[in-house]
């Protein structure tokens, strides 16, 4: 009897940003609020497990349900490692799913930098990182 394998090709549809910031969670949630007129709430921690250990990264969310956009904010850092850790400068990550129109990310991405306690941000290109599916949920 011939054997069969199945491939399942994940599918890597949001955009990912980059977030570099000493503040605490809860307050760049609150000013990516007021900059970016979104309602980004408190979710349960992301728990996963990489490499055996057992990682807890906070974990913010909004759905916009008027433009299909949904927008989660994740920290990088625990207390067990980064959630993607070859973005070592990255403290957070603003991932994006839904369709967005041309250059609203680059839109985003200024408006984020205006933010007192950012000290940079920048889009990374999902597709190139080797920690990609940790991102999956």
């Amino acid at each position: 009897m011939a054997k069969l394998t199945l491939e399942i090709e994940e599918d890597y549809d949001f955009e990912l940003i980059g977030i570099c910031s000493h503040a605490k969670d809860y307050r760049l949630s609150w000013e990516l609020n007021q900059r970016l007129r979104v309602d980004l709430i408190k979710d349960e921690n992301l728990e996963l497990t990489i490499k055996g250990e057992r990682q807890s990264h906070s974990f913010f969310s909004f759905i916009d349900d008027e433009n299909l956009i949904e927008y989660y904010l994740i920290n990088n850092r625990s207390e067990n490692g980064k959630l993607i850790p070859e973005e070592k400068r990255s403290d957070y990550f603003l991932l994006i799913r839904g369709v967005l129109r041309e250059g609203q990310i680059g839109e985003l991405i200024g408006e984020i930098a205006t933010i007192k306690n950012i000290l940079t941000t920048y889009e990374i290109e999902v597709e190139q990182l080797k920690s990609k599916d940790n991102l999956l949920f």
